[in-house]
């Protein structure tokens, strides 16, 4: 799959996802059922997330591809490509996903349900849907990007 049909899926599977979020977040206190559909949901867009700044940084010729979420962020974020404000919400995301999966059953129901109605997950969805257009200084700082 090219760069640009990826792109493509990201905004789809950001579309969908975001069209199960935004019903839940309407709704009230969130079934057993429902809770199961958001952490699906949200586990899906933070991991989509995470593969586009992989795979932007990849398309960019960036020298160490990162392995982990956070460090993905953190290229994007000290190449100029995101801004502090995405920054530190794609880190929260990573985190929070990261607490969903490996902290499975400390996991608070609470926090999952204000995630889900305060509206936090739709700057991923954003993300997603973002196509990115680097300047030429953005490239360079990726292309010659080390740990």
């Amino acid at each position: 799959m090219d760069f640009h049909d990826y792109l493509e899926s990201c905004g789809e599977t950001a579309e969908r996802e975001s069209r199960l979020l935004e019903e839940l977040a309407g709704s009230g206190e969130l079934s057993f059922l429902q809770r199961r559909a958001a952490r699906s949901s949200l586990q899906i867009l933070i991991e989509n997330a995470i593969g586009k700044s992989r795979r932007i940084l990849k398309h960019y010729n960036c020298p160490t591809v990162p392995k982990t979420g956070r460090d993905a962020a953190s290229f994007l974020y000290e190449t100029g490509v995101i801004d502090d404000e995405l920054y530190r919400e794609l880190s929260a995301a990573i985190g929070f996903r990261n607490a969903m999966i490996h902290d499975y059953m400390d996991f608070s129901e609470e926090l999952l349900e204000e995630m889900v109605h305060s509206g936090r997950w739709r700057v991923l969805v954003d993300y997603l849907k973002w196509v990115p257009e680097l300047t030429e200084v953005q490239v360079h700082r990726i292309e010659g990007f080390l740990l």
